[in-house]
């Protein structure tokens, strides 16, 4: 047994209400890449219990599709409209149909 390791921090649950599961297609145009872009929406994405992708695009945008509540969705947007090195210009959402997929995936890496 190793007294020195360090215990991993675990990720705090954010408490989400609404429960009702639904897809987003968004598209993130700014300072979004070259910036930690897709890693924080990953951590943040599997923190939140999101399913679906993020991947950055050939024209310098951010795609990413998300899988959950709205409330878990909205909250992972306004997260990453906090952090100082990232500058969101612009968001496009739209809803699409729901899909089965496990987990959350970063594209491209």
């Amino acid at each position: 047994m190793n007294f020195f390791r360090k215990k991993k921090k675990e990720p705090q649950p954010v408490i989400m209400t609404d429960n009702t599961i639904i897809r987003r297609h968004y598209r993130f145009t700014g300072i979004v890449q070259g910036v930690g872009f897709r890693v924080e929406v990953w951590k943040r994405a599997i923190d939140l219990g999101l399913r679906g992708w993020v991947k950055n695009n050939y024209d310098g945008s951010v795609e990413c599709e998300l899988q959950g509540s709205q409330e878990k969705m909205d909250h992972l947007v306004a997260s990453m409209k906090k952090i100082p090195r990232i500058h969101i210009e612009s968001i496009s959402v739209h809803q699409i149909p729901l899909k089965q997929e496990s987990g959350f995936e970063m594209m491209g890496y």
